[in-house]
């Protein structure tokens, strides 16, 4: 190493262009980073639709959903299946691992989808038959608007949205799909008159028949005139009500029976799901954008702004779209926590180094590690495809102190070295023996940290993809750090000290300190047992208050948007559950710190999240921080709202984010922190033990938004077939269901086409034969005998109470009790309920108990944690072998680890912190801080032993020389981590335990390091002499 420095001082220039060179490189990868608020921890996921028309859950499940669960499960890298099975619509989402490309999903499956309709009976009335989803991440809603028009019918706004607004839209590069809600489909609809039909001795086939046959373009080739080529076209499409009214159905004593004689043609609005309410006002038609998997969210926004201005400028006098959930706005203010805390953290940095080194010249230096260590990491991640985010550039204000602590050590040396009046060797040799001295322990120091980083690399699915960014930042800033430290100082220390020179000789700390310092220790190594003892203790009261510890996942981020989860009877309707939703958004909007309140109820079209009729997602968005009155966080607001619409009778709600609420849901299938799913095939029973369950749950401290999913308490019309009568009338089943399905949900016959905008033509009767059961019961039946007979002599017509929706994973039945927890840590409530559960409520055989949420993600990574950390520690150990050979050193520094935890552990106690993943993470990068500290002491002991000093003259001397090192890479650690505790901004609650940890272990394990280190130190060395 010492002739690469000394080869690199020769050709300084040569270093300095290098080091302009990755500084440019740096700043065009971090201008070429993809920007987002959070890592996207989606799995692997293609979703199968299957729209059909009237069908009831039952049917789904066993005619679509099964044979598309079977199709899919042979697929390779299949990781799990979960569907859900609904009135009208079965949704299956096939998950895969994480290493399958997601395009190559899209195609297995795809190849798949046709053996899964061979599978579904003809019977089926699938309009569009089995869909994929589109390629969009299941966190991906990056944007919603609503569109205003207060002179317009929600039937007009609804087609604007179609044809015009969202068709402009998802021509936008990286917008995946935007799926409408709210307002009316506009249809081309003919109601017939049975009673006509009769008349004019008609079927309803014979006018379904009549209109499809009578509404088509049809080429019909060339034909040359002369030299020219005529293209012949045959024009019969219908463009207007009247001509539809007017086609022939057929002849009737020489006179044509047209449709305008059995039906009356009009406008109407297509059958609904879903609706959008604005602040308990009115009425409205919403657009929610999903990006295309990958996307930079951050540009995709930024051009969708441009594209909406554009728009808006075309539309209709008095119709605009207006944005009410915008992502990026997440995104500026995460990034601004994490700017805001690298600033801050930079200058504390910058003013320890000066007040340390006392040299400016040697505080630039050091100083010029921070950008040269961060720009190396840019590169790299850019050159990984990595996002810029909360958790990578959070990675990177970690590492903020700890970048300067290798090059500290350096510049300490060689500015004690060249402050030697004694040393008349040339500037350039006494930086390049200096260097030598230290190069070792400052390669072993960073390669520990990098190690000690390799578990968070191990984590697998959801906890992986959030982490990992982190983890890959801190180690490429620790590469850039040690390459600068080892390479770059030395010749930056050259290249400013004139030859000749000599450094000012600055004293390792302030005298008084140093001497007080030195009674301390000399105290502590006269009294070894009172030592040991003290550490014996801190450790007990430590592991005691480790293990008191609440548990969760990650601690909740504060978006500054709040959703109100409201579910109600599952028999409730559309206009109904739309009165009662007006209702909570009026009450909601009324707290001063709200600003504005969007109600989706059940869904307008199939997507990433499609939801029934009786739940209402109401997004509350709020004011900026500084206008609240009576909240002083998002909390406050989330109780008081609470408070306020808990009583409206038959309504369960919850309450969630909007990332918060897709991560719950990606996670447990639910929307969510803790989700008790239990599994069985009889929905009777299942429905008895869940509400056992949920009896549990509802005892258990901090238990919130408790409620079983509802399967069941749909009221059916259920028309049960007697085959002997429809025998009797030469009829078959098939004829009286296809009658009774087009009679009621009707058919769609054909399109009209207005210039770009399509429109469909549908069939049925006119409502007064099918607005209640009377008129059900009455509906005639045509026999091939030409009379007719009324549907209730022909079946058996009766309500039950049948399926809301069935939910299944893995080809199982399931119900899903659901819960969040407040007022106490996840794990804990989790443990509490698995005991109760366990001891309450038996389960029959084939019946099975499963728990998920977020908790489960927790206890997935601790326990691949439990089995990599303690090999990463034995690689360190080995490492730190090579290093000294002697396993004594080796145990010496080793023990720093336990010493430090007892401050992170205390810390996060006086915080009120729980034990999530990030303070994981915190302990984690405290074991490679502290084993530093531990490497460089012992170091410089085993170093001053071999020029002829006693232990104790060793030992004395070797924490007097390194107390000003040591002291300067914890303050700078810790203030450079500082910022992350105090500020408050967004995203600050993920990365504050982290913080927390790092700054309580190093204070405890400095002063253990620099009073219990040389203690045992002396004692074990003086032990082995004798």
């Amino acid at each position: 190493m010492a002739k690469v420095i000394q080869f690199l001082i020769k050709h300084k220039l040569l270093v300095l262009l290098g080091v302009i060179g990755i500084g440019v490189a740096g700043l065009y990868s971090l201008s070429q980073l993809p920007i987002d608020a959070f890592p996207d921890i989606s799995p692997n996921l293609v979703q199968v639709f299957a729209e059909l028309e009237g069908t009831a859950p039952e049917e789904v499940e066993q005619f679509v959903t099964r044979p598309v669960e079977v199709a899919m499960r042979g697929i390779g890298g299949v990781r799990k299946i979960r569907s859900i099975s609904s009135l009208g619509l079965s949704t299956v989402n096939i998950y895969f691992e994480d290493d399958v490309d997601i395009y190559l999903a899209r195609q297995l499956v795809s190849e798949r989808l046709k053996e899964a309709e061979e599978g579904i009976p003809e019977t089926m009335n699938m309009p569009h038959g089995l869909e994929m989803g589109a390629i969009a991440s299941g966190m991906g809603k990056i944007l919603a608007y609503y569109i205003d028009g207060n002179d317009f019918s929600t039937t007009d706004l609804r087609t604007i949205q179609e044809w015009v607004i969202k068709r402009d839209i998802q021509t936008v590069p990286g917008v995946a799909k935007v799926i409408s809600q709210g307002g009316h489909v506009r249809q081309y609809q003919i109601k017939i008159e049975p009673a006509r039909l009769l008349e004019y001795d008609l079927t309803l086939d014979d006018v379904i028949e009549a209109v499809r046959k009578n509404n088509l373009n049809l080429g019909a080739g060339i034909i040359e005139r002369g030299a020219e080529e005529l293209i012949v076209r045959s024009l019969g499409l219908v463009s207007t009500i009247n001509d539809i009214e007017n086609i022939v159905i057929c002849t009737r004593q020489s006179n044509p029976v047209y449709v305008k004689d059995v039906a009356a043609v009009e406008f109407g609005n297509a059958f609904r799901r879903g609706v959008a309410l604005l602040n308990a006002d009115r009425e409205i038609v919403v657009g929610s954008v999903y990006k295309l998997h990958g996307a930079n969210s951050f540009e995709v926004i930024g051009r969708l702004k441009k594209r909406m201005a554009q728009i808006n400028e075309t539309l209709p006098e008095g119709v605009k779209i207006v944005t009410f959930y915008d992502q990026s706005a997440l995104v500026k203010n995460s990034i601004n926590t994490v700017r805001g805390a690298l600033a801050l953290g930079l200058i504390l940095v910058c003013l320890v180094s000066f007040t340390f080194l006392g040299n400016l010249r040697n505080a630039f230096i050091v100083v010029c590690s921070l950008p040269f260590s961060t720009l190396f990491a840019f590169i790299f991640m850019h050159r990984n495809g990595m996002p810029g985010d909360l958790i990578s550039f959070g990675g990177i204000a970690i590492a903020l102190g700890m970048i300067v602590d290798a090059t500290i050590i350096m510049v300490e040396k060689i500015q004690s070295a060249l402050g030697d009046k004694i040393n008349t060797a040339s500037v350039t040799e006494i930086i390049v023996s200096a260097a030598k001295e230290v190069d070792e322990p400052i390669f072993f120091a960073i390669s520990i940290i990098i190690i000690v980083f390799i578990p968070i690399f191990t984590l697998g699915e959801v906890e992986g993809k959030m982490f990992r960014p982190l983890a890959f930042a801190v180690s490429t800033t620790m590469v850039g750090s040690l390459i600068y430290a080892l390479i770059i100082a030395p010749v930056f220390y050259r290249l400013l000290h004139k030859e000749g020179g000599k450094d000012q000789k600055v004293e390792a700390i302030h005298p008084v300190v140093l001497e007080r310092y030195k009674s301390i220790l000399l105290y502590c190594l006269h009294r070894r047992s009172a030592v040991i003892c003290t550490i014996i203790i801190l450790m007990v009261i430590g592991g005691s208050v480790f293990v008191q510890l609440g548990r969760e996942f990650v601690p909740t981020l504060q978006e500054g948007t709040v959703q109100v989860l409201a579910y109600m009877n599952p028999n409730i309707s559309l206009k109904e559950i739309s009165a009662t939703s007006k209702e909570i958004a009026e009450d909601i909007i009324s707290f001063p710190e709200v600003k504005q309140v969007i109600a989706d109820i059940g869904y307008g079209e199939v997507g990433p999240h499609v939801h029934h009729t009786n739940y209402a997602c109401i997004t509350v968005t709020l004011k900026p921080k500084k206008q609240w009155k009576n909240a002083k966080s998002q909390e406050d607001i989330v109780s008081q709202i609470d408070s306020r619409i808990c009583d409206y009778p038959g309504v369960s709600v919850s309450f969630s984010q909007p990332i918060k609420h897709e991560i719950d849901g990606l996670v447990g299938g639910a929307g969510t922190a803790v989700v008790a799913k239990l599994f069985g095939h009889d929905m009777a029973t299942l429905e008895t033990k869940a509400a056992e369950i949920q009896d549990v749950l509802s005892h258990i401290e901090g238990v919130a938004d408790l409620r079983t999913e509802q399967v069941a308490g749909q009221t059916q019309l259920q028309i049960d077939m007697n085959r002997g009568q429809i025998a009797r009338h030469g009829l078959n089943n098939y004829q009286i269901q296809h009658t009774i399905h087009n009679a009621i949900a009707g058919e769609e016959v054909g399109k009209v086409f207005e210039d770009e905008k399509i429109f469909d033509i549908t069939t049925r009767f006119a409502e007064a034969y099918r607005k209640d059961i009377k008129s059900i019961r009455n509906l005639l039946i045509q026999t091939p005998s030409g009379y007719n007979v009324p549907l209730q002599d022909l079946a058996n017509i009766k309500t039950v109470t049948g399926l809301r929706q069935i939910s299944r994973e893995d080809t199982q039945r399931y119900i899903s009790v659901q819960c969040n927890v407040r007022g106490r840590d996840a794990g804990g409530f989790v443990q509490e309920a698995q005991k109760k559960v366990a001891e309450s409520v038996s389960l029959s055989a084939g019946y099975r108990l499963a728990w998920g949420g977020q908790f489960e993600l927790h206890q997935a990574a601790n326990k691949r944690l439990a089995v990599v950390i303690p090999i990463t520690l034995f690689l360190v150990l080995v490492m730190l072998y090579s290093l000294f050979n002697s396993f004594k050193n080796v145990f010496l520094i080793m023990l720093n680890i336990p010493l430090a935890l007892v401050g992170g552990v205390f810390t996060l106690a006086i915080f009120g912190e729980n034990l999530s993943i990030p303070s994981s993470i915190g302990f984690i990068a405290l074991f490679g801080i502290a084993l530093t500290d531990g490497l460089v002491l012992i170091s410089r002991f085993e170093y001053l032993r071999t020029q002829d000093l006693t232990i104790r003259e060793a030992v004395i001397a070797g924490c007097s020389s390194k107390l000003r090192p040591v002291l300067m890479t914890t303050i700078t650690t810790a203030l450079g981590l500082l910022p992350l505790v105090i500020t408050s901004g967004t995203g600050s609650e993920v990365q504050r335990p982290l913080a927390i940890v790092v700054i309580g272990g190093l204070v405890s394990s400095t002063l253990l390091t620099l009073i219990v280190i040389p203690t045992l130190y002396e004692w074990v060395t003086t032990e082995a002499r004798t």
